[in-house]
């Protein structure tokens, strides 16, 4: 549970398909997350340096108490998805196509994923699909059970159809994630859901 008045500093709306890394390099406390197109700040680790925030070349980092009105959200945002996405420490390239977003407004529906505060999962329903990545190596897609023995494993459920052919096209995906043992995994998932148009991806965390 995460107390969201220590958030210090957000990174917001503009990173969504930039990534610009300029900020990761100047973090002393590597509190980045990177997700498949964008990034988020930890906000249990940011120690409110403020180095970030003038590194970015498109001024998508605030202080959580200079949030424009329109950007708050992201503070929820930055919170959860700390929990799923996969640590940064070192700079890299942006995404392909950044400097053609990079002036671009209103791309939260780029981001593609929802956050849900449940610490509970449900069954899949006709409407939705589940898969869910337990510490102990399982992976469960709509009720079929897959163990995960080493990257190499994970790539062969993904990459060999098997996902797909256990979910329900153009359903919401549920993607719920125990523990922080499976970063990359659960980033290879939803950069593999959001390559097959999977538009509606829900990522939980389970305590």
């Amino acid at each position: 549970m995460h107390s969201l008045a220590i958030m210090t500093y957000v990174v917001t709306e503009s990173c969504i398909k930039c990534k610009y890394t300029d900020c990761v390099e100047v973090c002393p406390v590597d509190c980045f997350y990177e997700g498949p197109e964008f990034l988020v700040i930890h906000p249990d680790e940011c120690i409110d340096c403020g180095l970030c925030e003038p590194e970015c070349p498109i001024e998508a980092i605030y202080a959580d108490d200079e949030l424009p009105a329109n950007q708050i959200e992201f503070v929820e945002i930055n919170a959860r998805l700390a929990d799923v996405y996969e640590n940064i420490t070192e700079a890299k390239e942006p995404l392909p196509d950044a400097d053609n977003f990079k002036d671009l407004e209103n791309k939260r529906e780029f981001l593609n994923i929802g956050i849900n505060n449940q610490n509970e999962t449900t069954s899949p329903s006709e409407n939705s699909n589940m898969i869910l990545l337990y510490d102990n190596g399982e992976m469960v897609i709509n009720n079929t059970k897959f163990k995960i023995d080493n990257l190499s494993n994970m790539d062969n459920i993904i990459f060999k159809n098997t996902l797909l052919d256990n979910l329900k096209k153009d359903n919401v995906v549920n993607l719920n994630v125990e523990g922080k043992a499976y970063h990359e995994w659960a980033m290879k998932i939803m950069e593999f859901l959001q390559k097959n148009k999977f538009l509606d991806v829900q990522i939980k965390t389970l305590k």
